[in-house]
């Protein structure tokens, strides 16, 4: 295993089911974890206790700590702090595809040093709210390295990248799931994110009547049998 600098510490890594040794040479399929901004990883690591259990799963801590303690991927402009909801005006879409570039690059270089590529094992991307944001842009960024992605109470970042291309061809396995009450996903976002996994993926949607900027009971079930049909 590479320790070297990635901007993503490797020995903050949290596993479920493997480990850092084993990464490059276990024939498990593995699910890579990011979590939303503010978190510091252990809630994904918590979730995937309520997924398919025959799977590695490794939850990455964002590289960026927060002054009250938490993590984030990169940093994030608020049309309204008070419900956190996300800013869409152009500077603010500009600066959130810069930094979930930056992101993304600093996972998969962190991927690449753990060896989890040369395996050959299916591998899948699970990301809540800003970590689904760098999982998309990881998706765009290196087409073909994943058998799937699940984007929860996210969004595609703007601008277009090399690799679009060939995901409009190749259309990997997507599940989108979303509150129709989420109040830090502006509509802005989600019309673009509907368009972009539209024409780039094979989309499997969910909507939660209700449901705000979160993960349900209800969706958890169907999270679980998209993992199956896709590492399988």
């Amino acid at each position: 295993m590479s320790t070297a600098s990635t901007g993503i510490d490797p020995t903050t890594l949290l596993w479920r089911g493997g480990d850092a040794e084993t990464a490059a040479t276990s024939r498990v399929p593995l699910v890579v974890g990011l979590h939303g901004y503010g978190a510091d990883g252990t809630d994904i690591l918590s979730l995937t206790g309520q997924l398919p259990q025959g799977y590695r799963y490794v939850s990455v801590p964002a590289p960026h700590i927060q002054p009250e303690g938490g993590r984030e991927w990169f940093p994030l402009r608020f049309a309204d702090p008070m419900t956190g909801e996300v800013a869409v005006d152009t500077d603010a879409q500009l600066s959130l595809e810069r930094g979930a570039n930056d992101a993304a690059s600093a996972l998969l270089e962190l991927l690449d040093g753990l060896g989890v590529f040369t395996s050959g094992v299916p591998i899948a991307l699970l990301g809540y709210s800003q970590g689904s944001i760098v999982a998309m842009q990881a998706l765009r960024q290196r087409p073909g390295s994943f058998a799937g992605a699940l984007l929860i109470s996210g969004l595609v970042a703007v601008g277009t990248l090399p690799g679009d291309a060939e995901l409009a061809q190749t259309r990997p396995p997507v599940f989108w799931g979303r509150g129709d009450a989420d109040t830090v996903i502006p509509a802005l976002a989600v019309e673009h994110t509907a368009a972009w996994l539209e024409a780039h993926a094979d989309v499997q949607k969910y909507v939660e009547a209700g449901l705000g900027h979160a993960v349900s009971e209800t969706e958890l079930p169907l999270m679980a049998a998209f993992l199956e049909r896709v590492l399988e």
